[in-house]
């Protein structure tokens, strides 16, 4: 896989996006941005690491959190809206072992 850009995948039944981050570690997330559903897998990953939804640019790290709304202009109510646990991505556990990716 290009660890360059998200990638869409399905495991039983479940809509995933596999994605690497900045510290090099393969993550899962369910292939939805909290904000408006839309695939996470057609955003694009940043220079810092974050994964970046396509539609309204919220960014992820990647344990799930939102980092970025860009709408906001008011510091406080961003640093509120990111630490909502609505506005987190799913986030599933991986691991990279024998040159595969385990989720």
């Amino acid at each position: 896989m290009d660890p360059a850009r998200p990638h869409p995948f399905t495991l039983l039944g479940q809509e995933l996006v596999l994605w690497r981050d900045g510290g090099g570690t393969w993550r899962a997330f369910r292939d939805a941005c909290p904000h408006r559903l839309a695939p996470l897998s057609e955003g694009r990953i940043e220079a810092d690491g974050t994964l970046l939804c396509a539609y309204h640019g919220w960014r992820f790290n990647g344990s799930g959190g939102c980092t970025t709304i860009p709408n906001f202009t008011d510091e406080a109510a961003h640093a509120k809206a990111t630490a909502s646990r609505r506005a987190c991505a799913t986030a599933h556990p991986t691991r990279h072992l024998g040159g595969l990716l385990w989720v």
